[in-house]
């Protein structure tokens, strides 16, 4: 039988992972009761598709704001004492780590972008690259992985790594393109904890300590499915780098508001649906956005696109349904449709969640300036975990980690 009819079928992207808030709170609450010591002995272990229980499959919901990471970690605070959830606590703050390391390197991205757009491959490794987005390298399980990933826009962390570590060491792919494949497919691709994890498997976030993918280890954590098979490399190769050694000075933003005064709007981003404003009510107008034709440079996958705008127009139904709010949506964001918008409902002053960096900050620099000149007033916000843990993100996890277990209890406390 040939190896691509022996693969398992995968479930489809949406039976997965609906995109409601609905859907999101049933996954954190089936995973709640497995997030303690569960979760910090099974947490490795990739049992394939559709049987990802052993970790919280929370990831595309977190991407997106659907559940924020303080909802999240309040609800398994309340289940687990600290020291018993840690390990799962740990993986939370871990994108919040990327997101403040990546704002606080915005140069890594740009670098990022440039590197993407001017790498020209040669015969041989256009064919490899090809080969690998088509799962037809002869690896088994990075091949099924490939399919995985494109047929459900998600893997296993594990795999992940693993993935990562045999495009680059042993397939000797650039990471730029890899990264870009995640980001295209992943329904929780995210620009700072996807780039920067390529980037930590290469050997380049630490200088010298590279991820090198073992077949042993993943025989062993896959349970046997993939059999040793040879062929996987057996060192690291080193990579070239240029890494900003400085980080830029953390730009503080002010805390969300309450509410909405006469007057005031909130922008909401596809990628930010995170419930920051408590005191929304009928008064309140609210324009989500989502870049339809601005994805361009970094393409999504239909199912990933699918899954970022339903996300968007859910959140916005949940909104006007429960709190009465007037929404509309834009998928052709641009100064213009903002301020159209805005000044049908007398609005003069605008609120928006500071866009992370990746593509929607990108496009966002280019709408603010031309909203400043048409006299319409711009705040950015973040919750209040990002300006408390951004600022250590500026070196290595430890520094950081230092931080996570008082915002924790904090974050529990806020939702008691």
């Amino acid at each position: 039988m040939p190896l691509s009819q022996s693969r398992p079928k995968f479930p489809a992207t949406n039976a997965l992972f609906p995109p409601t808030r609905d859907s999101a709170l049933a996954k954190l609450e089936h995973f709640i009761p497995y997030a303690g010591e569960h979760y910090r002995l099974e947490r490795n272990f990739d049992y394939g598709s559709g049987k990802h229980n052993s970790v919280s499959q929370l990831s595309p919901y977190i991407r997106n704001g659907t559940i924020s990471e303080s909802e999240v970690v309040a609800s398994v605070l309340k289940s687990h004492p600290y020291h018993e959830a840690e390990k799962f606590l740990q993986e939370v703050f871990w994108r919040i780590y990327w997101k403040g390391y990546l704002d606080n390197r915005h140069a890594l991205w740009t670098n990022y972008l440039e590197e993407l757009s001017e790498l020209h491959l040669d015969s041989s490794q256009a064919k490899t690259h090809q080969q690998a987005r088509n799962g037809a390298t002869g690896i088994d399980s990075f091949d099924t992985w490939s399919e995985e990933l494109q047929q459900t826009g998600y893997l296993h962390n594990h795999a992940r790594m693993w993935f990562a570590s045999i495009w680059i060491f042993t397939l000797k792919l650039p990471w730029q393109l890899g990264a870009a494949f995640f980001l295209e497919h992943l329904l929780d691709g995210d620009p700072a904890s996807n780039t920067l994890s390529w980037r930590w498997v290469a050997g380049l976030h630490t200088k010298g300590k590279s991820y090198l993918a073992r077949q042993s280890n993943i025989t062993r954590y896959t349970q046997g499915r993939f059999q040793p098979a040879g062929g996987l490399a057996a060192e690291a190769i080193s990579i070239p780098d240029s890494h900003p050694a400085i980080p830029a000075s953390y730009k503080k933003r002010p805390a969300p508001p309450q509410g909405l005064q006469q007057g005031e709007g909130l922008l909401m981003l596809d990628e930010d649906l995170r419930p920051h404003l408590e005191g929304l009510d009928e008064k309140s107008h609210i324009l989500g956005m989502y870049p339809q034709n601005d994805y361009s440079q970094l393409p999504c996958s239909k199912p990933v696109r699918v899954f970022r705008e339903t996300s968007l127009r859910n959140t916005l139904q949940d909104l006007s349904e429960q709190k009465s709010c007037c929404v509309e949506v834009t998928t052709h964001p641009s100064s213009e449709a903002i301020e159209t918008w805005a000044r049908k409902y007398g609005l003069h002053t605008l609120w928006l969640a500071q866009p992370q960096i990746g593509p929607w900050n990108d496009l966002w620099s280019e709408i603010e300036p031309r909203l400043a000149k048409s006299g319409l007033q711009i705040l950015t916000f973040r919750p209040w975990w990002e300006n408390e843990l951004f600022p250590s993100a500026t070196h290595g996890f430890f520094k950081f980690h230092k931080g996570i277990k008082p915002v924790a209890t904090r974050m529990a406390n806020a939702t008691s």
